[in-house]
């Protein structure tokens, strides 16, 4: 039969009424003294008791019930026991593993449509991938995250290390060891979770206002609380069971082929033409050097050259003619 939490605490909220009656009989067989408690002081008709009472110990109170309602409940007793015993879930170590890989490739997109195979081989996601393109639009560099469940991340890598159309870099692994924190969020979520049902118990028996008032401020903290706790357990959960591995693949940068040498003829025809044209060009060469270091002094001797000449002619025209022997 399954246990209800109406049933479980039922013998608590019973064993609290009747202490709770019988201080109330007390209370008025002593001439009803200011000493009753709150809820009584509600009951007689007025607000100023309550107000002026002291604000409830909610802890006292939750430790109190949780000591009652575990000496009275022998099915509480058992259920308690099968709650604190080892979760079988975290009995082994709770790893969270990361790897890199880095590739090199002729064709990327290739290199890349294996990686996508490896990922579906074993169940895994890609969430997260950037791509560059070269001047062609063929891809030169991308980047792969991927997300593989735990138990296969060692055969996952290994595959990744091995792929045909690429060549290995680098690649390396870490591990994260956090089973204590797995096992401590989740004894502080059961425990978190018990105080909220005593809390709860006792919000549904409160009679005046204030006292509502005081468990509600301490419900809302302790489910505050436990929101973050799952939100943490959460969290390890994901980080736990699926790794991350982050892959690289890189173009092989292109090598350009050096033209090939043709091979000279060492003799005939075409070897001596080559000579005798190489010979004649020289020569060739040679004359036009020559000619342009003399051009300038031509041009000034023919500039100059005539009107010389012309007045040495007039000066030996003017010359006396020598006397005749006698």
């Amino acid at each position: 039969m399954k246990l209800t939490p109406a049933r479980a605490f039922a013998p608590a909220v019973l064993a609290l009424a009747l202490a709770a009656g019988a201080g109330c009989s007390a209370g008025d067989a002593g001439g009803g003294s200011g000493d009753s408690s709150s809820v009584a002081g509600s009951d007689s008709g007025g607000d100023a008791p309550a107000a002026s009472a002291p604000a409830p110990d909610l802890d006292a109170l939750t430790d109190d019930y949780s000591a009652a309602d575990t000496a009275s409940s022998p099915v509480r007793n058992s259920a308690q026991s099968v709650a604190d015993q080892p979760n079988p879930l975290v009995d082994d170590r709770a790893l969270i593993r990361h790897g890199n890989v880095a590739l090199r490739a002729d064709d990327v997109g290739k290199a890349q449509f294996e990686v996508q195979q490896v990922v579906d081989t074993y169940a895994g996601q890609v969430t997260e991938e950037k791509t560059t393109t070269d001047d062609d639009g063929h891809p030169a560099y991308t980047r792969m995250v991927l997300r593989i469940p735990a138990d296969d991340f060692p055969k996952a890598m290994e595959d990744l290390k091995g792929i045909d159309v690429a060549e290995l870099e680098s690649a390396n692994t870490t591990e994260d060891d956090v089973t204590t924190k797995v096992i401590d969020t989740q004894s502080r979520l059961r425990t978190q979770r018990r105080s909220i049902d005593r809390i709860t118990v006792l919000f549904d028996r409160a009679e005046s206002i204030r006292d509502i008032m005081a468990i509600e401020a301490q419900l809302s903290r302790r489910q505050a609380e436990l929101d973050s706790l799952e939100r943490q357990a959460a969290y390890l959960a994901g980080q736990t069971s699926m790794s991350t591995i982050v892959v690289s693949i890189d173009e092989v940068p292109e090598k350009k082929a050096a033209p090939p040498k043709k091979e000279e003829d060492k003799a005939g025809f075409l070897t001596g033409l080559s000579a005798g044209w190489h010979g004649l060009t020289t020569f060739a060469v040679a004359i036009a050097t020559v000619v342009g270091a003399l051009l300038p002094w031509l041009i000034v001797v023919a500039i100059v050259g005539p009107p010389l000449l012309l007045l040495v002619r007039a000066l030996r025209r003017r010359r006396p003619a020598p006397p005749a022997a006698s």
